[in-house]
């Protein structure tokens, strides 16, 4: 049919760019992460990396808090010597005791911990991304909360030997049981020795809620802010694209 004619008759030619709706295209398919996205395998290597060089330096002060936390357990107040006061005069007290070292007791650990739990819950929350379940109502904190709770189980015995780790110390400064693990790989032996499997998971039922509510607070903000940063352009777009994955 030539253009300008149609079935009932002749009609003008620049109607054609009247017509008030655009073409129809095919949408493209697409096979891979989103544009500026990275797929699940590098999500895992890059979550593991971030959580074990924020464990470095953080570190210092999960040895003082379990100290703390250990002092005088299940005693009454008042019953017990308290070689901690407060967090500086721990951090000293720490350096007194084992040397500058003790404030990095427990790190192999800690940071087998950080890169199992990190890495697996970014892992987890990266294939929800990529299948579209974080654009649910909700589905960032569901996705975020069974992500932190996955990483938390399987990153559950070495933050039970960190613990260990960390509370070691001379006799004179000893708060809590003293394991006396001469390592990280001796600790896990020892543990799995007295208690079977089931011991190297011990705590797990506490670990796991507690990692899935901060996960999912903390991905599901972190998403939503990025979101608000791609949809006001807060950051120039050159500079945005490349790093930050706007959900859909």
């Amino acid at each position: 049919m030539a253009a300008g004619t149609g079935a009932l008759g002749p009609f003008p030619a620049a109607a054609l760019h009247d017509f008030p709706y655009a073409p129809q295209t095919a949408a493209p398919v697409s096979h891979g992460p989103p544009a500026g996205g990275v797929p699940p395998a590098a999500d895992l290597v890059l979550g593991a990396a971030a959580g074990c060089m924020a464990c470095v330096l953080t570190n210092p002060l999960e040895v003082v808090k379990t100290r703390l936390q250990l002092q005088g357990e299940l005693r009454a107040p008042g019953t017990y010597p308290r070689p901690y006061r407060g967090v500086l005069r721990a951090v000293g007290a720490v350096c007194r005791a084992d040397g500058l070292r003790g404030l990095q007791k427990g790190l192999a650990a800690g940071l087998l911990y950080q890169g199992l739990m990190n890495g697996v819950r970014f892992y987890c929350y990266s294939c929800a991304l990529d299948a579209g379940w974080t654009g649910w109502p909700g589905g960032t904190v569901v996705a975020g909360a069974v992500a932190g709770a996955v990483g938390a189980f399987v990153g559950s015995p070495a933050y039970l030997v960190k613990t260990h780790l960390q509370a070691q110390t001379l006799s004179a400064m000893a708060v809590g049981h003293q394991h006396n693990h001469e390592s990280i790989s001796d600790a896990f032996g020892s543990i799995y020795r007295q208690h079977g499997v089931a011991g190297l998971w011990r705590g797990v039922s506490g670990a796991v809620p507690r990692v899935a509510v901060g996960s999912a607070a903390q991905l599901a903000t972190f998403a939503s802010a990025k979101d608000w940063v791609c949809q006001h352009q807060v950051t120039p777009a050159p500079r945005l694209g490349p790093v930050v994955r706007c959900h859909r």
